[in-house]
């Protein structure tokens, strides 16, 4: 019999800047057929980790990992080592890539394993989509890089969301969308959709100009991504064209300064589409006024597109893109490792309150 000690960070859901730390015992006798411990060796985080607890019961993401009443884990995306398994195709010493909780380990009961995959089917995970219940085995990811685990760790779910997201704009765009407009555009999702938008505008043959919003302090590292025609400051967005069609993607679920960008372009407004919650003050408070736009669930587009070209070809132009953003970014940003259950919850703390560095990837360590 083993068993393994297992550090969990708890947010209260009422009160996101109050943080509780759980330690309980896995113990390798009391687990079923099929179920797996794993160890989480690393993860990145970012805004995008913010975005889950501001958008936890809304859009479910406390459902996935299961916490003390009142409670939540905020989901995070790293590779895992399996240290038991009671699964014959899955064999201790494994690594893997997925979603998992802001824990040292997680038990996962192992369903629909291939070479390349398996997912979770532990019926205490209240899961979304099945996009999130999906481990890769990185032994059978030809994407995975040993020695850039850090960028995986960081971009993958985040550029799967530009990928899609581009895709999805890219099907509404009309010949009079004349810009798109992208808020928190110094965020990674934000200016990763932004390289898309400009690197298959031609095969559109779109005429649209990819404008970016971020606060001042933001700016000048946000023109030197290159991945916009414009960047200004939130206090400059007045300076925008409302003379032809308009997207606009919101990252900053800042509702004043969405209220105002409407009211701006009025009837050159085509679409606002909400993403993500990077502006985390203004989610505590209430602004009267309605908004128009719609939400962008990234897996519905992820699950559209499989179907549609298949999963070997979705792949494909998702490595494509891939390389050639990681190819543009790359010279801009540094690695910053935090480690240790203190560390953690400060690096949390930092993110929630709207301070992470634009240049940097967070990997974090138990």
């Amino acid at each position: 019999m083993t068993s393994f000690v297992n550090t969990q960070v708890q947010i209260n859901k009422s009160n996101l800047s109050e943080l509780n730390t759980q330690v309980t015992t896995i113990v390798s006798a009391d687990l079923s057929d099929n179920q797996l411990v794993l160890k989480i060796d690393s993860f990145g985080f970012s805004a995008n980790n913010i975005t889950y607890a501001l958008m936890g019961d809304k859009m479910g993401y406390w459902g996935f990992f299961p916490a003390q009443s009142g409670f939540g884990i905020v989901p995070i995306w790293g590779f895992a080592v399996v240290v038991h398994s009671n699964h014959p195709e899955i064999k201790v010493g494994e690594k893997v890539f997925g979603y998992l909780p802001m824990a040292s380990h997680l038990v996962v009961t192992a369903d629909k394993v291939t070479a390349q995959s398996f997912y979770d089917v532990n019926q205490a995970r209240n899961s979304i989509s099945s996009v999130y219940d999906q481990y890769v085995r990185c032994a059978a990811d030809p994407g995975y890089q040993a020695d850039k685990q850090d960028w995986q760790l960081n971009f993958q779910p985040l550029f799967m969301t530009s990928f899609v997201l581009d895709d999805y704009v890219g099907e509404r765009i009309t010949p009079t969308t004349k810009q798109v407009i992208i808020t928190s555009a110094s965020s990674k999702t934000g200016y990763g959709a932004a390289f898309l938008l400009k690197m298959f505008k031609q095969d559109r043959a779109a005429n649209y100009r990819v404008v970016g919003l971020t606060s001042a302090a933001n700016v000048k590292f946000t023109q030197q991504t290159g991945c916009y025609d414009t960047v200004l400051s939130y206090e400059d967005s007045g300076l925008i064209n409302n003379e032809g069609g308009s997207f606009v993607l919101d990252f900053a679920g800042n509702k004043p300064l969405l209220l105002s960008l409407q009211a701006h372009l009025a009837a050159a407004m085509q679409s606002m589409i909400y993403i993500g919650v990077t502006d985390v003050k203004s989610q505590i408070q209430s602004f009267s006024g309605d908004l128009k736009g719609e939400f962008f669930f990234a897996p519905s587009q992820v699950k559209k597109r499989t179907q549609e070209w298949g999963g070997v070809a979705f792949m494909q132009k998702y490595a494509h893109a891939w390389k050639a953003f990681s190819s543009h970014i790359e010279p801009l940003l540094t690695t910053q490792e935090v480690s240790g259950v203190d560390a953690i919850k400060s690096l949390y703390l930092t993110g929630l309150q709207g301070r992470f560095a634009t240049d940097k990837m967070y990997v974090a360590r138990f």
